[in-house]
């Protein structure tokens, strides 16, 4: 061998050897590193010469005296206000005028005999208005409801209170819901009256057993929505309120969000190491082979076939450590998991958020962690030295990466954890949690609203590989109520102590039964991560518009906002052609109005 071939073969040694050790120090993640940049400023539309037209008007008569009526108002004004209508809120007692332009009067209260005004209240409806009965109907000895007044309400008989169980959605009330229906192995029920209704009802929602909870009654030209039941402590009516309102007169439009949010918690996360019997009776594999080549293809599959961009948020390590110093775990697989599902996950079009260092809810002692057995954190300073070591662990895999999104561990966080979270990550724009649930869980439960310091607080709404029935009845609500579907799965559910009845595969069957029945009810979302929801978010709490209405069709004005607005709009004319906004059929007489014009017109159809 001559010097020159010597030489030759150093130097392929050699950059053999830079080119291993480059790969062996990550150097390869940091060429062509992931940039996700996201604005969501820029200058809002301006308002109109039209903002000076009237907001649409209701009227609510609430009882100041009863607990549920009190609550029945207040949701209802703030639904109303996040639809940015007006309203005037009086007490039952009071004596006053109702103005026929009034979109809807609103009964908070079911005892119609005390309600002072309730003649003019019906003589409204006759003349064309809309009302709305929030409340089950009290029949009282001191201020009894006659024979006639039930008669006008659509109700033959009254008879006893009962607790009735579950829904059944007989039409399209709610936007996307006919036909659905839960309640079986639930404990799911409605506080309603026992009554037999007249042949000129619509029935819209029962019980399983028969029993009416919403129906619609003619009066005059008017129109009467009766609810019977009494305002539920948690938030499952959103859907049925602002479906009622929805319902108030012809050519009801209201906006939504229109966006559909999956995430995965725990993921990419560390992989438990060995067998587990589950798995390995029904499938024959270990652990970390049924996530690689079970589970996650099958997550890959259902977000072709189901339209689903993923938000994936990061747990560096299972451990109970509260205190430091915070270390990453010894060995390279966790690190490893991180870059290979996180490299797919984004290719994918997906999002990586924040889970936490370790999945011990950032939270003090008296937040339910026995139940869990998890251990109290101690003070706000270790949580953030644990979110430090989190920060140098995903930095040094995602060094340009903007982590916006925080999903505490098991929905729970304590307002020292919060700030933690902000102070160590003031990057985050987003914390998402839950809606609803029972109280004494503890949980973090939100509105969906911006925060003064334009932090978002975005709820999800369901869970699971098999969602149960009351999730799918929560995210209907929701949908109807503001257009969200928001959804979230473990990887590692088949784990968990109330999956022990359900196989593999009941589980796999579940979510793709569950995601392709949203998909057919709820076409018209459209699919985001977590932070690409965020300026359809902002422009749903900036916005404002204000509505025309003539013999040919709608003028819609809006103001206030960035980019697209959905709508959804009721109407019982079909739409021949539109200007400056697209109308899409999503529902029987439902259509999803789209604009991104300061000025949109939409035209019916004539009628021969």
């Amino acid at each position: 061998m001559n010097n020159r071939s010597l030489c030759l073969l150093l130097l392929i040694a050699f950059l053999l050897g830079c080119f291993f050790q480059y790969s062996r120090l990550d150097g390869f993640l940091h060429l062509g590193g992931v940039d996700n940049a996201l604005s969501i400023d820029g200058s809002l539309r301006p308002a109109p010469p039209e903002e000076e037209l009237p907001r649409e008007k209701f009227l609510i008569i609430y009882d100041p005296e009863d607990v549920p009526s009190m609550y029945a108002r207040h949701n209802m004004e703030k639904i109303l206000t996040e639809k940015r209508k007006a309203f005037e809120s009086v007490p039952l007692t009071a004596s006053f005028v109702i103005d026929q332009s009034n979109r809807g009067v609103i009964l908070a209260t079911g005892r119609l005999g005390a309600v002072k005004m309730l003649p003019a209240v019906l003589d409204y409806g006759s003349a064309g208005g809309s009302i709305l009965l929030l409340q089950k109907i009290e029949q009282e000895e001191v201020f009894p409801i006659s024979a006639d007044v039930l008669r006008t309400f659509g109700v033959e008989q009254l008879g006893a209170t009962t607790d009735v169980l579950g829904i059944h959605l007989l039409t399209n009330f709610l936007v996307g819901g006919k036909d659905f229906s839960f309640g079986e192995g639930s404990v799911y029920t409605t506080h309603a009256n026992v009554l037999s209704l007249a042949p000129t009802v619509t029935s819209h929602i029962q019980s399983l057993d028969g029993t009416p909870i919403l129906w619609e009654q003619p009066i005059g030209a008017g129109r009467i929505y009766a609810y019977n039941g009494v305002e539920r402590d948690d938030k499952t009516n959103v859907g049925i309120l602002t479906a009622m309102i929805a319902h108030c007169g012809e050519d009801t439009i209201y906006p939504v969000v229109g966006v559909k949010i999956f995430f995965i918690d725990d993921f990419p996360a560390p992989i438990p190491e060995g067998y587990f019997y589950k798995i390995h009776d029904e499938l024959g594999v270990d652990t970390e082979t049924f996530y690689r080549k079970i589970w996650w293809p099958f997550m890959q599959q259902l977000a072709k076939d189901e339209d689903i961009c993923y938000t994936g948020v990061i747990i560096e390590t299972y451990g109970d450590q509260v205190k430091g110093p915070f270390r990453p775990l010894g060995g390279r697989a966790a690190r490893d998991g991180l870059i290979i599902y996180g490299r797919e996950l984004l290719n994918m079009g997906g999002e990586l958020g924040l889970h936490g260092y370790n999945h011990q809810s950032l939270a003090p002692d008296g937040y339910g962690q026995g139940e869990l057995d998890y251990v109290p954190w101690e003070s706000q300073a270790d949580m953030e030295e644990s979110l430090r070591e989190l920060r140098i662990y995903i930095k040094s895999v995602y060094p340009n990466y903007v982590f916006r999104s925080y999903v505490p561990p098991s929905d729970i966080l304590s307002p020292e954890g919060k700030q933690a979270v902000e102070n160590v990550f003031p990057e985050v724009k987003v914390f998402a949690s839950l809606f609803d649930g029972p109280a004494d869980k503890k949980a973090y439960y939100q509105e969906f609203e911006r925060r003064p310091n334009g932090v978002y607080e975005i709820p999800r709404i369901s869970s699971g590989h098999a969602a149960s029935g009351l999730m799918y009845w929560q995210e209907i609500g929701v949908l109807n109520y503001n257009g969200t579907f928001a959804h979230f799965v473990h990887p590692d559910e088949i784990f968990y102590e109330e999956s022990k009845d359900s196989s593999w595969r009941d589980m796999e069957i579940g979510l793709k039964n569950f995601m392709h029945d949203v998909n057919r009810r709820f076409p018209w979302l459209t699919t985001t991560t977590i932070s690409e929801s965020l300026p359809y978010y902002s422009d749903y709490f900036d916005m404002d518009y204000r509505v025309r209405r003539t013999d040919e069709g709608m003028e819609l004005y809006t103001w206030n906002c960035r980019g697209e607005l959905r709508f959804l709009l009721r109407t019982a004319h079909e739409i021949e052609r539109t200007e400056d906004c697209t109308a899409e059929i999503v529902d029987e007489g439902v259509y999803l109005i789209r604009t991104s014009a300061p000025e949109a017109r939409i035209y019916w159809k004539e009628v021969d």
